[in-house]
């Protein structure tokens, strides 16, 4: 029998850091169904806090091309000493809140797969990251907590829905994949993880994307305002201006943010970039 992750961890006299968020994932049966879903999408994997390797193990023996990225130094010296001999691995020591993302992923590719089990506090960092590099990825499976799952995989009307679940939802096809309980880390946090797959949809321009992010973020702002009170009062537009934007864009000025569907954003972005507002 393979020494268990948790096994592992003490054998290196690793112990969880709080600063850093430190939730080790220490069921062997959940690392390997990620590592499944991963390669399922690429065997280029570009893996985001590799911490203990219990997710690296699974995808090596996969005969994935590992780069894993990790900030503590002491893990690092795990991960160099359980899997540096091993095919396919390298190990990139770096911090993802401050991480060259195009450098990384060109180190990682060509389009890599991005797999881990975030750090709850750089999540949304993460995906807006991805999000403008949606051309240079195949795909993406992610541990989240399971309200960020939610987030992301919001339809249109439903409460959740905001920013995230436009933006990635309009680059990406999003599926949460599993839900994930406290009881599979070490130390358990105090919250529900979820599993998510991001697949790549049409690539965007990236001119066109910084526009539409834009746009959305804006218009989010005032989530309780209709679609046209709100771009009355961001783009300082007056009725006729504005019902010819509505016109253009297919949409009724009573509309709110959270009702619109990813096509209807899209176009909205384009009508004002055309017009220079935004």
């Amino acid at each position: 029998m393979s020494e268990s992750q948790l096994a592992l961890l003490r054998r290196h006299g690793i112990r969880p850091v709080k600063r850093r968020g430190q939730n080790f994932l220490v069921d062997g049966n959940l690392a390997r169904s990620i590592a499944e879903d991963a390669v399922a999408l690429g065997t280029c994997i570009l893996e985001l806090g590799a911490g203990g390797g219990a997710l690296t193990s699974p995808l090596l023996d996969r005969r994935a091309r590992v780069t894993a990225v990790e900030v503590d130094r002491h893990l690092c010296r795990l991960l160099r000493d359980e899997f540096g001999g091993r095919p396919g691995f390298t190990l990139l020591a770096a911090d993802l809140a401050r991480l060259e993302w195009d450098e990384v992923l060109a180190l990682a590719g060509p389009r890599p797969v991005v797999a881990g089990n975030l750090p709850y506090g750089l999540t949304s960092t993460v995906l807006f990251a991805l999000a403008e590099r949606q051309a240079a990825v195949t795909g993406a499976v992610l541990m989240v907590q399971k309200e960020v799952a939610a987030r992301l995989a919001a339809e249109p009307g439903e409460r959740d829905r905001g920013v995230l679940a436009v933006v990635m939802g309009s680059l990406f096809q999003v599926a949460v994949q599993r839900t994930v309980p406290a009881t599979v880390f070490w130390p358990r946090p105090e919250v529900t993880s979820a599993v998510v797959r991001l697949v790549p949809r049409e690539p965007w321009p990236v001119s066109e994307y910084t526009v539409f992010l834009r746009t959305v973020k804006a218009v989010f702002q005032q989530r309780r305002k209709q679609i046209g009170t709100a771009l009355r009062r961001r783009c300082g537009l007056d009725e006729i201006a504005l019902a010819e934007v509505m016109a253009q864009a297919e949409l009724t000025p009573a509309a709110r943010p959270e009702e619109l569907p990813n096509a209807a954003w899209r176009r909205l972005a384009r009508v004002l970039a055309d017009r220079g507002w935004v």
